[in-house]
């Protein structure tokens, strides 16, 4: 059930990764988080509060859930979203798909959970996956090392959120709905006040027709992407799961081919197969 929850947070994220890319064409980067986030939280207070699970677990909890959310989207996904303007989508995504490998690695040395060799094998598979997946434009792209540089600490930033915050917030006695209501608004306080400091780099952009792109972003990325994983951090170590979270890329490889018209090489066929066993080993034991 881990894995399944997993799979489906994965999947979800990669629709939202996926959605990403065409949003910068109607909006900034700043009026997108802030967007989509807003959107997210109606379903996140909505569910909770229709199966009455919305209630107050203290104020450790509430900053552990604070912290992953400064990490993952104030930092995080502004990052990974300047990194698109900066290098070609592809390219972040595959950078950025590296959180996996980061995820395992903080939930070893802050969570001191045990390190498995299967773990640790399909960790590598999905990275090298994530590299076969867009092996050939990504090395006939010499520049951009700006953007390259901002996807791969997106995927830090991304990597260490998604197990060692939120795992200790579930250890304090977190629901993950509340969670998913105060992820919410701290994502909107933080960009709230970020935005400002941006504002001179970064203009203000918006176009109406792109607000069906954003809707969707946030119903499934911030919205059922991080109930699945929250979910399933409960029941699996976040070392296990974080493998896993690493077929997002597989998604968006799957939906950029069908919704984005876009044609599979055969290295990316290799990337899709390593992901696959990487998924697959993790799922065994």
């Amino acid at each position: 059930m881990a894995t399944l929850l997993a799979l489906g947070a994965a999947a979800s994220w990669g629709i939202a990764m996926t959605a990403a890319k065409p949003i910068l064409r109607y909006m900034d980067p700043l009026s997108f988080l802030l967007l989509r986030w807003s959107i997210a939280l109606i379903p996140a207070a909505a569910y909770g509060l229709l199966i009455h699970r919305l209630a107050f677990p203290g104020w450790p909890a509430i900053g552990w859930v604070a912290l992953a959310s400064l990490l993952n989207v104030v930092v995080g996904w502004t990052i990974y979203m300047l990194a698109n303007q900066s290098a070609p989508a592809y390219q972040s995504a595959t950078l950025a798909s590296i959180a996996p490998l980061w995820g395992v690695i903080a939930s070893i040395v802050f969570l001191g959970e045990p390190l498995e060799w299967r773990v640790l094998v399909a960790g590598l598979l999905v990275v090298a996956g994530a590299v076969f997946l867009v092996r050939p434009k990504a090395l006939a792209i010499r520049s951009s090392l700006l953007g390259a540089s901002l996807a791969v600490l997106a995927g830090v930033f991304w990597g260490v959120s998604e197990t060692v915050p939120t795992k200790l917030a579930i250890q304090h006695g977190i629901t993950s709905e509340t969670m998913l209501v105060v992820l919410g608004c701290s994502t909107l306080l933080g960009m709230s006040l970020l935005t400002p400091l941006l504002r001179k780099r970064i203009a203000r952009r918006f176009n109406p027709r792109g607000l069906w792109l954003v809707v969707l972003s946030a119903v499934s990325g911030a919205f059922l992407g991080w109930f699945f994983w929250l979910h399933g951090l409960r029941l699996a170590a976040a070392s296990v799961l974080a493998p896993i979270r690493g077929s997002t890329l597989l998604f968006t490889f799957l939906f950029s081919v069908l919704f984005l018209r876009e044609r599979p090489s055969r290295w990316a066929i290799v990337g899709v197969l390593l992901v696959f066993g990487g998924v697959v080993l993790v799922s065994t034991g």
